[in-house]
């Protein structure tokens, strides 16, 4: 069974957590009145501010689609095969699956490992229900 993910509401929001510990740690930063340490402090505020911004952007767009095969086999985007390399942790908010495929660069053959965090809100209940069946089972055979 294809499972589409789309951005949702608790994707987003962990995000604007880890967003905010991270720009919190601008507070810590001690209050020296030198012109080239108040220069460091706001270009690396800026772009802290600008990646960040960049990434929330990016995030509204996510989009992708996999497919669990057996044995912790699938495909990623009809494009990238993929195994799982490590049992999947499922949970009532979210499931984490561990995938590892392979892409052709510079006529290099490159091993990849990624972590996808699916979140129940990604999908509706009916899907994350059989999503969370399927990783389940595996989890026994990993």
């Amino acid at each position: 069974m294809p499972f589409t993910l789309t951005t949702s509401f608790s994707q987003v929001l962990s995000h604007l957590v880890l967003i905010a510990i991270c720009l919190t740690s601008f507070i810590l930063w001690p209050d020296i009145h030198h012109w080239a340490y108040q220069l460091v402090f706001a270009v690396t505020l800026t772009i802290a501010l600008i990646f960040f911004i960049q990434h929330l952007f990016t995030l509204r767009q996510f989009h992708t689609q996999f497919v669990l095969l057996e044995q912790g086999v699938g495909k990623l985007n009809h494009q990238y095969e993929f195994i799982q390399w490590r049992a999947p942790i499922v949970t009532v908010f979210a499931s984490v699956i561990f995938i590892e495929f392979e892409i052709t660069a510079a006529k290099k053959l490159k091993k990849t490992k990624q972590l996808v965090i699916v979140w129940s809100d990604m999908l509706s209940d009916k899907e994350y229900r059989s999503l969370c069946r399927e990783l389940v089972k595996l989890q026994s055979t990993l």
